[in-house]
């Protein structure tokens, strides 16, 4: 019993209760702790709302344009030839390549001393020829007093008064006049040929002889382009020619182009018209194919900023077309998977619509429906778009900003 109660008094001896009495004040200090902790306020769900920009739909009426690739080609293009043999005997200072000629300005010259030679020695027989008939002609007034006398003695022939009459002496002498005649005058035609002048207003892009070189009939002396006009063979898809007006009866120019050239001074525009559809397509890319006539595509009036066309160059070409009355021009930014357009709703909401294009170029689409006027279409992309989410236009931000950023401290 004593060795009971004994143990019992061992456990409640102060080295024994220590431990204890620090356990149990860890556990009041953890207990006070987390009851004294702040607590967190529970907070509803809020509903997240991708900001975009919007852009005003807006009826209006759009113009047509067709922008195409085309290659600068002549309008005209020569081989000039000789007409008369001989040897060159001048030659212009500009008879070089690039060099330019008006229309009827002297080119270069043969040798012509044959051929006034031969213009002499024709007007010679011209002149025995005018002789011949003049002395026929007086031997016609002697023939006709003579026959007179022979009627009185009796009837003759028709054929023996022809002949009295010296009819067929007088029609000779006449047809000897006319062919000397005639001969004269090509002589002097092959005289004048001696002189090679411009058929019109070109630049010289070869040349095949020079000074001292002896030239045939035929021969070619150089090739001439006209620098009145050129032409842009451009190429346009054939679904889309029937936007492009061709010369008519009543409307003599086709449709109006800008042609877009680069050179070293940047970009220059000059204008052209549409005047002709070639009759076949292109044999790779099956595609139409239109010339445009350009005025002074060299630009010889020297008009500033404008570059000079050169042939062969490669150029862009925007074709005025038609226009669209009462339609909606979206940019092609803000339209969607070649079918759809978004729009933001009044209650702020993505509404997707699928619209049906009328005409698209390189910076919009054009619809005649699906929108209406004052509807907001979203410019902004979208990583997740589903009809019907909450959105929220940035447009009103900057409105309910702009007022204020203009105030002045009055402080």
């Amino acid at each position: 019993m004593n060795r009971h109660f004994k143990k019992i008094l061992s456990i409640f001896r102060p080295k024994a209760l220590i431990p204890l009495v620090i356990l149990a004040a860890g556990a009041m200090g953890a207990y006070a702790t987390v009851m004294s902790a702040p607590k967190a306020m529970k907070m509803p769900p809020q509903v997240i709302r991708p900001g975009v920009e919007t852009r005003e739909a807006v009826r209006m009426d759009h113009r047509v344009v067709v922008d195409v690739m085309g290659t600068v080609t002549a309008a005209r293009l020569i081989a000039l030839q000789s007409q008369v043999s001989g040897k060159v005997v001048g030659v212009s200072g500009e008879f070089v390549p690039g060099g330019y000629f008006d229309a009827g300005q002297e080119i270069l010259t043969i040798d012509p001393k044959d051929y006034e030679l031969a213009v002499r020695e024709v007007e010679a027989e011209v002149a025995e020829a005018e002789y011949n008939l003049k002395v026929e002609q007086g031997y016609q007034n002697v023939s006709a007093r003579e026959w007179d006398l022979l009627q009185e003695a009796g009837r003759a022939t028709e054929a023996e008064a022809e002949l009295a009459l010296r009819k067929p002496h007088l029609a000779k002498a006449k047809a000897d006049l006319r062919a000397a005649r005639a001969k004269l005058e090509l002589a002097r035609l092959d005289l004048s040929r001696t002189r090679v002048t411009a058929p019109f207003a070109a630049k010289v892009e070869s040349r095949t002889v020079d000074l001292g070189a002896a030239v045939a009939v035929q021969g070619d002396l150089a090739t001439l382009v006209g620098t009145d006009e050129f032409w842009i063979q451009a190429s346009v898809p054939v679904d889309r020619l029937g936007w492009i007006s061709l010369p008519s009866d009543n409307t003599p120019e086709g449709a109006k182009a800008r042609i877009v050239s680069v050179g070293a001074a940047g970009e220059s525009e000059c204008e052209g018209y549409v005047v002709r559809l070639l009759p076949a397509l292109e044999d790779e890319g099956r595609m139409a194919r239109v010339l445009i006539t350009v005025k002074d595509p060299l630009n010889l009036k020297g008009e500033p900023g404008v570059n000079p066309l050169l042939l062969g160059s490669y150029v862009s070409v925007r074709i005025e077309g038609g226009e669209l009355d009462n339609v909606f021009a979206i940019p092609r930014t803000a339209f969607r998977d070649n079918s759809q357009v978004w729009v933001l709703a009044e209650d702020d909401t993505l509404d997707i619509r699928t619209v049906a294009p009328v005409w698209r170029d390189e910076e919009s689409i054009v619809v005649r429906e699906g929108l209406a006027p004052g509807e907001r279409i979203v410019m902004s992309d979208l990583s997740a778009p589903v009809q019907g989410m909450a959105l929220h236009d940035v447009n009103e931000d900057d409105e309910i900003a702009v007022p204020g950023a203009g105030e002045a401290d009055n402080g």
